[in-house]
This record gives structure tokens, C-alpha cells and sequence, in this order.
């Protein structure tokens, strides 16, 4: 057929009619056929892959502080500083009331060598729950950041920790989301050990410093609040300290402000030999939905999953593995019977006491990964240490409603099938000192009046620091922390929407204080916080 035009009717109005059938009966056949290719290419995980990298590059963006704009000129900061010089030892670097003037320095090749390095990202690493696969093996560590295609390699810096220098110092991007988060910004969270290069070199004892940029929380005080709740409930947990971070790169920037960081005492066996007045504790830090899966008797099955933070023995593994064994094979008679010749019971009884009631959903949960693991030498028996504490206090935007984080139940505060979880609150054993925890915590350490008078000593004491690089966050600082409750919806349209409602903190205090109380009372079940809530 040469001329199609022919089929069309001669009238002139048929033929405009026709002529609009065909273009929009084409425009549905192209959205059709588009919606289909996009739909198979999907099940192809490297197109996944690429399409989530791809986000997140251009997602990066919309959490750029005002700190990562062309300078303009700063406000003075005001703010009292305190002089390295003069500390004995890391009770004084570790005062939640520190705000420590931090500068790192480097040179453009040493910059350009801190990374973040690109790798292949995990393919179909997301799952049909819901929840992303968390260890590629082309990845140097395990998380998020390491599945969507990111190394952080070693570089070297010299760093000034108020008033004290140190050269040759290692240097390198840490974490997951509060990476993820500060793409696109020099406002990376940073692991510092000053003896990377140079044996020997510390500060008041300590090696490693970690450093987290506070982007995920208004607040900037739920980290430092939640480990120092942790150590009031009788929880092994860091120390921490509050930092002023400077950013200088030859040629390119000098002293730049970053702005608030929170300083969290490295978990380590010098850490532990503190806390538990003797060597030899093993620490571990353990990535998986599935804890204590049985996965045989080799430890090489283990060793990636539970990544160990200090040198381990033979007998430290194997009593690793016979705790996964016991964990998945045990009759339910056996397991409440010998719960305690594995686990301390009264120490993770406590630990999730303090998980239930900060509603912290980003950590053993939900997310697998934020918790690490100790193997207390003197009772071979393992317990639990807090850690990465940026979205607690029922902050986590990612997971459920307000309103599910802040009457998150009690007695099933997990999300989704946890094998150990359900194993564990069933065992009378555990749910008696878990339930005295509760009883004991919501009376002594998470009352409202205590909680907000906290927020009110430390509030001051960091925002001068907010106020000298963004007004912005300054802004919603102020919203963060206050007493006024505002009016209207909680809960965001997206969860990385940069606009999202600020997290009131005295508000969580309240709400969880009085949701737990009626939970213990038998006047509430809880509400389940679930992994796909509709908002």
C-alpha cells in the first residue's frame, strides 16, 4: 500500500477526527510499550543497579548545606573552645559539653585520594520485601554505600584537634546514609586514626577518632543523647563529644567551615578494655537481617558477616558459631532454659529495653547493621553496644508513620520475620527482665522533664556553631529542640524530602513516655511499625 493517506475518509472533519484517533491510539501504543520495556528491563539487576546510582547522584543535591555554596561572609563563631593541650586523659576528651575545634587539611592529590572510589554496584540488590541486600562483595565494607557502588579508600591529612597537631595523619569517609546523604558536599562523615601512618601516635589515649556530620538530624543532639542514655540505663556504650569541623585543601579552600559534628568514641579493644577493666573482649560488628543464622562451622562463612573490631581467638569464633547454632536449632524448652549460658540476659535485656523506647528504627530492628556485638572474656557470655545513634528518638523518616514510632509496641518493637527476635521475646527468661527494664528505665532515665532539661543544657552549647554556616539549618535547629509544638502534618511525602516536618524531640519524649506507660499498664497494645506505611 503506497499512499495509507488514502484510507482516510475524505470528509474534512472524519478525516481530522481520524487523524486525532490515530495520534492519541499511537501515543497509548508508545506509553504501552515503554512501560513494558522499562517493566523487563527491570528484571535485569544491573539495570536496577544502575538506576539506583543514578538516584542517588542526583539526590545528593537536595542535602547540600549552605556550607557547600560559593563563601560568603561568615558570622564570628562565639563559642567557648577547648584546648586539647591540657587533657590527662579521654574522660576529658569525651565531655558531651565539648565542642572541639577540628581542623583537617590536605593537599589536592591527597583530597582526590580520599574518594569516594566507584566499584559495580550490587546488582538486584533490592529485594522483594523491601529491604536492600547490604554486603557487595566487590565493596571494602559492608552497607549501603558499599551495594550502591562505593569504596572509601585510605588517604593522609594533617589534622589540628584543638590545639594540638598531628601530621601524616589517615583519613577516610565512613558511614551509609549520613554518606549517602552528603554526596555532592564536602560535609563527608570521617574516621581519623592518628596512628594509621605512625604507631603510637594518640590523642589522650585514643588512636581513632570518629567523626558523624549530623546531616540526617535537625537536632544535631539524638546521637549524643541516645549513647549517653545508653550509659544512664547501665548499657556499655561510647562516649561522646561534640566538634567544629574545618576543611582546608591546597589551592582550593581555606578553613572552610563544615559545620557540627558529633564525636563518638571508637568501640575498640582499648574501648573495651576500659569498660570492662580487662583484655581480651571480643567486639564485633555484625551486618545481616538474619542474626545467628547457623552457617556451619567454618568461620570464613562468618567472619564477613559479623566483621570483627579486634583480634579474635579460635575459641572466640567457635563460640560465635555454636551461639548461631543455638539460636537456630535449639527446641523452644532448651532455648529458654540455656538463653543465659549464651547471652548475658540482663545486659540484652537492657540493651533492647533502651532500643524500645528511643524507637530506633534505623539498627537491630529493622536495618541489620548499626549494633555491635561483645564476648565478655570472664563469662564467655555476648552482649550488645549501641552505635551509629543519628536517627533514634523515633526519628527514622524511612521506616513507618509518626505515629507508629511514637506508640511503636513494646513487646513486638521488630519489623518484619526476625528469626532471633522471636525467639528471644518469647523466652520467659527474657521477657521478665526485659519488662523490669521497661518499668525501671521509664521512671529513673527516660522521663520527660529530665530528657528536655538535657536538650536545654546542651542546645546552647552547639549553635553558635549551626548558626556560623547555616541559617537554614539554624532555622529548623531551633524548631528541633523547642517546647512549641507545631500544628499540622508529621509525616513527610518522601523521606529524603529536604522540606520534610523537623523532628520535635520534647515532643517524642512525651509521646513515647506515655504510649510505653499505658503499654505496661495493659491499657495499649502498641501499634506495629511496618516497613511500607502508607503516609
Amino acid at each position: 500500500m503506497r499512499n495509507p493517506w488514502k484510507l482516510l475518509p475524505k470528509s474534512g472533519w472524519k478525516r481530522w477526527l481520524a487523524l486525532i484517533g490515530i495520534t492519541i491510539g499511537g501515543f497509548v501504543l508508545l506509553v504501552v510499550t515503554l512501560v513494558v520495556s522499562v517493566m523487563l528491563a527491570w528484571q535485569n539487576p544491573n539495570f536496577q543497579a544502575w538506576v539506583f546510582t543514578q538516584f542517588v547522584d542526583r539526590m545528593s543535591p537536595a542535602f547540600k548545606e549552605e556550607s557547600d555554596k560559593a563563601p560568603a561572609p561568615l558570622p564570628s563563631y562565639h563559642g567557648f573552645e577547648p584546648d586539647a593541650r591540657a587533657l590527662n586523659d579521654t574522660a576529658g576528651l569525651f565531655q558531651t559539653t565539648n565542642v572541639w575545634k577540628v581542623h583537617l587539611a590536605f593537599s589536592e592529590d591527597q583530597w582526590k585520594a580520599l574518594g569516594p572510589q566507584r566499584i559495580a554496584p550490587m546488582p538486584g540488590f533490592m529485594q522483594a520485601d523491601g529491604r536492600p541486600l547490604l554486603r557487595n562483595t566487590n565493596a571494602m565494607r559492608s552497607g549501603l554505600a558499599g551495594v550502591l557502588g562505593f569504596n572509601f579508600p585510605w588517604s593522609t591529612a594533617a589534622v589540628e584537634f584543638g590545639g594540638v597537631s598531628f601530621t601524616n595523619v589517615g583519613v577516610r569517609i565512613k558511614g551509609n546514609g549520613t554518606f549517602l546523604a552528603s554526596l555532592g558536599s564536602y560535609k563527608h562523615p570521617f574516621k581519623v586514626e592518628l596512628n594509621h601512618y605512625v604507631k603510637g601516635q594518640r590523642l589522650a589515649g585514643k588512636g581513632t577518632l570518629n567523626f558523624g556530620n549530623l546531616n540526617a538530624d535537625f537536632s544535631c543532639l539524638g546521637d549524643a543523647l541516645g549513647y549517653e542514655f545508653f550509659r544512664d540505663a547501665g548499657v556499655p556504650a561510647p562516649r561522646t563529644a561534640f566538634a567544629r569541623m574545618l576543611l582546608s585543601i591546597t589551592g582550593r579552600e581555606d578553613h572552610r567551615p563544615l559545620g557540627l559534628y558529633v564525636m563518638a568514641e571508637n568501640p575498640d579493644d582499648v574501648w573495651a578494655r576500659d569498660r570492662f577493666g580487662q583484655k581480651g573482649t571480643a567486639i564485633f560488628k555484625p551486618v545481616t537481617y538474619e542474626l545467628f543464622s547457623d552457617l556451619g562451622t567454618n568461620w570464613s562463612a562468618y567472619s564477613g558477616i559479623y566483621d570483627p573490631k579486634t583480634k579474635i581467638t579460635t575459641d572466640q569464633e567457635e563460640r560465635l558459631m555454636a551461639l548461631a547454632r543455638f539460636v537456630a536449632k535449639a527446641p523452644d524448652a532448651a532455648f529458654a532454659a540455656e538463653l543465659g549460658n549464651h547471652l548475658d540476659v540482663e545486659e540484652v535485656a537492657r540493651y533492647f529495653a533502651c532500643e524500645t523506647l528511643l524507637s530506633n528504627y534505623d539498627g537491630i530492628y529493622t536495618t541489620g547493621q548499626n549494633f555491635l556485638m561483645y564476648l565478655d572474656p570472664r563469662t564467655q557470655r555476648f552482649g550488645l553496644i549501641p552505635w551509629d545513634l543519628d536517627h533514634s528518638w523515633g526519628e527514622f523518616p524511612f521506616l513507618g508513620t509518626v505515629d507508629q514510632r511514637e506508640h511503636a509496641s513494646i513487646w513486638h518493637p521488630w519489623v518484619g520475620k526476625n528469626h532471633f527476635l522471636e525467639r528471644l521475646f518469647s523466652a520467659p527468661v527474657f521477657k521478665e527482665a526485659y519488662r523490669r527494664e521497661l518499668e525501671h528505665l521509664v521512671t529513673t532515665v527516660f522521663v520527660p522533664a529530665r530528657l528536655s532539661r538535657r536538650v536545654d543544657e546542651l542546645a546552647p552549647v552547639v549553635r553558635p556553631v549551626i548558626a556560623e554556616v547555616s541559617t537554614n539549618r539554624l532555622a529548623r535547629f531551633d524548631v528541633a529542640v523547642s517546647s512549641k509544638f507545631y500544628d499540622g502534618p508529621r509525616d513527610a511525602r518522601s523521606p529524603d524530602d529536604p522540606n520534610r516536618p523537623v523532628w520535635q524531640l520534647k515532643r517524642f519524649f512525651a509521646n513515647r513516655a506515655a504510649s510505653v506507660r499505658d503499654q505496661l499498664d495493659g491499657k495499649s497494645e502498641g501499634l506495629r511499625v511496618e516497613r511500607n506505611a502508607r503516609r
